[in-house]
């Protein structure tokens, strides 16, 4: 995966809901609880798609067949997510159905508002709460009261078992499935420069001759290389602060100073500018010399092969 690739996948939002959960995080536990059915219908049953009342599939702005996401929603509920909503091992009916968690799902995450359980309208009133002193916290048979039935809903275990839901399926159809359909792509922008523009490498002259020191400054600059030019240490270590330079380029002068051991402790790429080509540098293999009399373009490829 590319460094600016920070993408969730269908196994890091069921991964989420259970951190939420842990953090006591229950409306963005229960918002995306509620999306798992959404995303393993259309995985699930792709052949369900809207019909007019002609029969004639309707098409989406692709021009594809659009999706009935409700009749997914709850076939898939029904078919692979109903067994671990049993308030009892030995239940025929889950506590909650397919069409039952539609309807939740659809109030919570469209209607912008609380549930309305004064009104006649909806068969089914929720009761969302939390530290419920039952696992599934479902009212008895009993609250069914003028054909409206009262669902109290403990929302830790409807997303804990939303989860046990999706990744059972998961598991059991991810070589069989394409689940990378449902990916959300996201990406990481500070990362992502850093892909798009390599940070700068750069180079150190340190010597006290000014025009050559300038000169081969200019000689070596490039777009990607920051060249920097000093005559003194104390200045070189101003100007660097904590950056180390890829390439180390000092005078004689230097070679037997603090400076040289600064140098070499910090990489392996240091060149020592001398007059001439026998000056002895034995002491140290890590240091290359740098005659003043060599060409220009042997310089700068020689200097730019190690950069």
């Amino acid at each position: 995966m590319e460094k600016a690739d920070a993408s969730f996948t269908f196994i890091d939002r069921v991964e989420e809901i259970e951190l939420n959960i842990d953090d006591g995080r229950w409306q963005s536990a229960l918002a995306l609880a509620l999306t798992l059915p959404d995303i393993c219908g259309g995985i699930a049953f792709p052949e369900v798609v809207k019909k007019y009342k002609n029969g004639r599939i309707m098409l989406d702005n692709e021009g594809k067949p659009a999706r009935d996401t409700g009749r997914q929603y709850i076939l898939w509920f029904d078919t692979y997510a109903s067994g671990f909503f049993l308030k009892e091992p030995g239940d025929e009916d889950p506590y909650i159905d397919g069409e039952k968690c539609w309807q939740l799902r659809c109030e919570y995450l469209h209607q912008n508002k609380g549930f309305d359980n004064e009104s006649d309208e909806n068969e089914v009133h929720f009761h969302l709460g939390i530290n419920c002193g039952s696992t599934v916290c479902s009212l008895d048979t009993e609250s069914v009261k003028n054909g409206i039935e009262n669902i109290r809903l403990d929302i830790r275990e409807l997303c804990r078992r939303s989860c046990l839901a999706a990744r059972a399926y998961y598991d059991k159809l991810k070589y069989e499935k394409d689940f990378d359909l449902y990916n959300t792509p996201v990406i990481d922008f500070l990362k992502w420069k850093e892909e798009q523009e390599p940070s700068k490498k750069s180079i150190l002259i340190l010597t006290e001759d000014r025009d050559y020191g300038k000169g081969l400054q200019l000689a070596l600059k490039t777009p990607n290389v920051q060249t920097v030019f000093c005559a003194e240490w104390e200045e070189a270590k101003e100007k660097l602060r904590r950056r180390r330079p890829t390439v180390w380029i000092i005078d004689e002068a230097f070679i037997h100073t603090k400076v040289i051991k600064s140098a070499l402790s910090k990489s392996e790429k240091v060149f020592v500018i001398t007059g001439n080509e026998e000056t002895d540098t034995s002491e140290n293999r890590d240091i290359q010399t740098l005659p003043k009399a060599q060409g220009l373009k042997e310089l700068r490829d020689r200097i730019r092969s190690l950069l």
